[in-house]
């Protein structure tokens, strides 16, 4: 058993590889618990999922610091190891083509470093998640930039909590682009908006790059956005998580 875990912005995922089968439970970022906490919650999926397998190991992506050296700490103390970290200085199978890769978001490395044993040829791997960010991998197993904007619970967070009569909404798909009460118009906006903005943003990627990518999309609202992309598209929902048994594998005897 593998252990996995992608420390995002809203939510945690803990991905456990037993043989080729990968099961995948999520509990809330916030608020941040003990370690003790987080080992009981952790040793009770174990259990729940195959009593009788003990962990090999674990990796971990974060983008919340805070969370960071608890989890650390947690999965040292049940696999009795030491958990690998994700960052472009460990064992990635791909190289950085952008200004200080230091300071890339490990989940972003985690998706193009599955996106590059996926597709052959160049690909972009959109993940709408907290943000929505654009990861793109080139021609040469290489990391060669992207784009970040802001995902779409914030968007309808913002909306709701900047101005002082929108409504906090439920996200949902829009029945059409043209809303007839506020509710619709503010679905439509951060809806359809996402998904011009990934396709406008690609478009001149494409432009500036003279590549074509593969077109791959993951994260929390990937099966809402997917409907109103226009590009052909594979949708794999557990992209980062799949990433990190990869670099796993390559880092476990580093």
């Amino acid at each position: 058993m593998i252990i996995a875990i992608d420390i995002g912005n809203s939510s945690i995922k803990i991905g456990f590889f037993i043989n080729k089968k990968l099961i995948v439970k999520s509990i809330p970022t916030f608020p941040v618990l003990k370690k003790a906490e987080y080992e009981a919650l952790i040793n009770g999926f174990i259990k729940e999922i195959n009593k009788n397998k003990n962990p090999e190991g674990s990796i971990i992506c974060s983008v919340v610091s805070r969370q960071t050296e608890i989890l650390f700490e947690t999965m040292r103390k049940i696999c009795r190891s030491e958990p690998i970290l994700v960052s472009s200085k460990i064992k990635t199978g791909i190289t950085f083509s952008i200004t200080k890769p230091e300071e890339l978001g490990a989940d972003r490395i985690a998706n193009v470093v599955a996106a590059n044993e996926l597709y052959k040829s160049p690909a972009c791997v959109v993940d709408f998640g907290t943000a929505t960010t654009l990861s793109l991998k080139g021609k040469n197993e290489d990391f060669i930039g992207g784009a970040i904007l802001p995902g779409i619970k914030m968007m309808k967070e913002g909306l709701f909590m900047k101005t002082s009569k929108l409504p906090d909404i439920h996200i949902r798909k829009p029945d059409k682009a043209l809303g007839k009460d506020t509710e619709g118009c503010i679905q439509s906006g951060i809806i359809y908006g996402t998904a011009g903005a990934v396709e406008r943003i690609l478009d001149e990627m494409e432009k500036e790059t003279n590549m074509n990518f593969e077109l791959v999309l993951t994260g929390g609202f990937c099966n809402i956005i997917s409907n109103y992309i226009k590009r052909k598209y594979d949708i794999i929902p557990y992209l980062t998580i799949n990433g990190l048994k990869i670099l796993y594998m390559r880092n476990c005897h580093a």
